[in-house]
């Protein structure tokens, strides 16, 4: 009889190891799938800022390129100025806002246009020079605003305000410059 009942245990005991077996498989599935939905999220969220990044940086050099084009105007009356010419070193740099752009390898000196505060102009990319522009190529939502403020008869204040959206969230980013009549000194 001992015996007998040391086979019933070890059949049911088999019976209890099956179950626990299935458990053990539905808990390994539910990991796994949970393992996956992670990896796919992670993969969406680095695709998407990797398009946020992009755009940043591009805005970072447009901004700081609208900058460096107002320097170059007033190095420009600078040169005309130690060439004997006539002109004041702020020439062309009144107080105001403005859009900002040079003509990438071309003798044409850059032009300021006036516009109204927060009306700046958006870009378009031309796909074939790689450069942004306001004329040609594709429409961007990068828009670049200039504004100069006179502090004093020797100093300007520029700012280059740059506004983009990427998805669905607008970005901006604002960078400020002094420029000197350093050519008084």
């Amino acid at each position: 009889m001992n015996f007998n009942k040391l086979q019933q245990i070890s059949t049911n005991f088999k019976k209890k190891q099956k179950a626990f077996t299935l458990v053990e498989v539905l808990i390994a599935i539910s990991i796994l799938t949970i393992g996956i939905l992670s990896g796919f999220i992670l993969i969406t969220k680095v695709l998407y800022n990797t398009a946020v990044i992009q755009d940043r940086l591009t805005a970072s050099f447009l901004t700081q390129e609208g900058i460096e084009l107002v320097r170059q105007v007033r190095d420009s009356n600078f040169l005309q100025i130690m060439n004997g010419e006539s002109v004041e070193w702020k020439d062309g740099l009144a107080d105001g806002s403005y859009t900002i752009e040079s003509k990438a390898g071309s003798e044409q000196p850059i032009t300021l246009t006036s516009v109204d505060t927060g009306e700046g102009s958006n870009f378009r990319y031309n796909d074939d020079t790689k450069i942004y522009n306001y004329t040609t190529g594709e429409p961007t939502t990068f828009n670049r605003e200039i504004k100069i403020t006179t502090i004093n008869d020797d100093e300007i204040r520029v700012e280059s305000i740059m506004k983009w959206k990427t998805r669905t969230i607008d970005f901006n980013l604002t960078v400020e410059d002094h420029l000197f009549n350093w050519l008084k000194f």
